[in-house]
């Protein structure tokens, strides 16, 4: 083992002492051909030898020595990778492999992201070191358009593209501030500029000292550039209580277009309304961070690709986009926005958001059709006439119930508000930071919550898209109900539990029954089947027999909630027999 170490130091020795002008092809060792590289990236040395071990020497552009290693050949072939730093030089290096003088070589170029100049013979040259520059933005009246203060953005140019760093300094706000009071405006608006086109990063900063001062004039907050409007009304800045930083990343490039694209295709929810209809990518898709979560916020994206001269075309694409959104969590959804102006001469999207994420404008026929479902299920209930029942849930344009989705707080919410006949107990109005003015659900969520049967949590959010529980469930009833008296539960897993009492109450009403297991899941979230079984039976309704042809092509006549979702979610004449409903015909 010293024999063979010392031999490889020797090797070594003897090939860093041999000039690379003397280094020619071998017929011992073979080096498998380097393609270019970027700063970052790994490079892998391989090849096929008849020596046991090969010594690697790499020089940089500047013939000086970057990398050198022994490496040891396993049935006759070698290999090493090593990354280059991110600081590398750019131009063309060399790589020579061998033992002694028995020497083969490649040569590879580090090249620049974005095109260089050459530099003679033997590739491009050093890239241009990064050149800051300083730039003003405007800070203006978001209604009048005037300048009413000034702030500086640091904007570097590199290989990597055009980044700038925006900070919105106390000293900024507070003249933001009092030059809005003196207008009677409300809103600041920092425009970044970017004619070219050619900024691939934005960051904005606003230590919380600059917050406070926007809080105590109760400003909104609108940052403005050529890929999105981002506007924070003053509500979303109360109790914010540290430094807010937004990075804002629009994605130009082509191939990445088209990835977002493909997986907006590929995702289940987009397939659902979809179906074999079109779906293309309009816009530029963007990509937002924040330290800001549950907070609403609107965004506007614009409408750079251009639209149809035909006034009815121009018009079906406008109904048809959707906003599709890739959370950071790893959820998907589909928002349906408003067409605004965005400038003098774009057109944008504007939506209402609660968390940031990758966010692109997608044309979906069959979008319509989805949107009204919801729509529907937020429409005061019909009132019911004798021997007749009206619909109170909907399905999906796919001909799906999905009867084991869960159902989420926003979604109970529209759904009370559907069928709910008790006047309401509370007439003030509570703002929660969660629910935007445009959340389809706002108005279903207010009047929940001035019924009393349902509120938002200790930290003021109403949380309108989390699940809600079988616990929460039973709250609601109980309180629907007015149910009252000491209860006690037998089921294993509700001893303790905050909903403990409540648990037992809609046991003892047979509204809500536990499990064949003997427990109660309180924490488990609630299904779209077990959702409107329990309406069913608040409501006296149901379950409706007679039922031949299934409504829906996932719940089959087989299945444990058939006839209380066919109950719920078609119109229907019916005959009570024996304290069930039998579909009239």
């Amino acid at each position: 083992m010293r024999i063979k170490s010392f031999f490889s130091v020797i090797c070594l020795t003897m090939l860093l002492l041999v000039p690379f002008s003397i280094v020619q092809a071998s017929a011992n060792v073979d080096v498998t051909d380097i393609t270019d590289k970027y700063r970052g990236e790994q490079v892998t040395i391989k090849g096929a030898t008849s020596y046991q071990e090969v010594v690697v020497k790499v020089f940089d552009a500047n013939d000086l020595i970057l990398y050198v290693n022994v490496i040891p050949v396993s049935e006759g072939k070698y290999s090493k990778s090593f990354t280059l730093a991110e600081d590398a030089i750019y131009g063309t290096y060399k790589v020579i492999v061998g033992q002694n003088d028995d020497i083969a070589s490649d040569t590879f170029i580090v090249k620049a992201r974005e095109s260089s100049s050459s530099n003679g013979p033997g590739g491009p040259g050093p890239a241009p070191a990064p050149k800051p520059e300083k730039i003003t933005a405007p800070v203006e009246s978001g209604k009048s358009g005037t300048t009413v203060s000034e702030t500086t953005i640091n904007r570097t140019t590199n290989g990597n593209g055009v980044k700038d760093q925006v900070e919105f300094s106390a000293e900024n706000a507070q003249q933001t501030v009092d030059k809005l009071k003196e207008q009677g405006q409300n809103t600041a608006r920092i425009v970044i500029p970017d004619k070219k086109d050619e900024v691939s990063e934005i960051r904005l900063d606003v230590p919380k000292e600059a917050i406070q001062s926007l809080n105590t004039g109760k400003i909104n907050l609108e940052i403005h550039t050529e890929n999105a409007r981002i506007t924070v009304p003053s509500n979303s800045l109360l109790n914010f209580n540290q430094d807010l930083y937004f990075r804002v990343v629009p994605i130009k490039d082509e191939d990445e277009r088209k990835q977002v694209e493909d997986r907006a295709k590929k995702e289940q929810i987009v397939q659902e309304v979809a179906g074999d209809k079109t779906v293309k990518v309009y816009g530029r898709p963007m990509t937002i961070e924040t330290n800001m979560e549950s907070r609403p916020v609107d965004l506007v994206l614009p409408l750079k690709d251009s639209l149809p001269s035909d006034p009815k075309k121009r018009d079906e694409l406008l109904e048809n986009l959707v906003i599709f959104i890739e959370h950071d969590d790893g959820t998907k959804e589909l928002v349906k926005g408003t067409v605004v102006s965005y400038d003098q001469n774009t057109l944008g999207v504007q939506f209402g958001i609660e968390k940031f994420s990758t966010f692109t404008m997608v044309y979906m026929e069959n979008w319509r059709e989805y949107f009204a479902a919801q729509q529907q299920q937020q429409q005061p209930l019909p009132q019911n006439t004798d021997g007749l029942h009206k619909a109170y849930v909907a399905g999906y344009p796919n001909g799906q119930f999905k009867p084991s989705a869960q159902i989420n707080r926003a979604e109970m919410a529209a759904l009370l508000s559907r069928v709910y006949i008790g006047s309401p107990t509370k007439s003030n109005v509570v703002s929660y930071p969660d629910v935007t003015n445009g959340h389809w659900a706002k108005e279903a969520i207010q009047a929940a919550q001035n019924t009393g049967l349902m509120s938002g949590y200790p930290d003021q959010t109403f949380a309108p898209g989390k699940s809600i529980t079988r616990a929460e469930m039973a709250a609601v009833i109980a309180r629907w109900l007015q149910l009252g008296g000491s209860s006690t539960s037998s089921r294993s897993d509700v001893n303790g539990h905050w909903a403990e009492e409540v648990i037992a109450q809609v046991e003892k009403a047979k509204i809500m029954m536990g499990m064949p297991d003997g427990t109660f899941r309180p924490n488990q979230p609630l299904t779209r089947a077990e959702a409107v079984t329990i309406f069913n039976r608040i409501l006296k309704r149901g379950p409706l027999n007679g039922v031949e042809q299934p409504m829906w092509k996932d719940v089959p006549a087989k299945h444990w909630a058939f006839k209380e979702i066919e109950e719920a979610s078609q119109d229907h004449r019916f005959t009570q027999v024996n304290g069930t409903e039998q579909l009239i015909k």
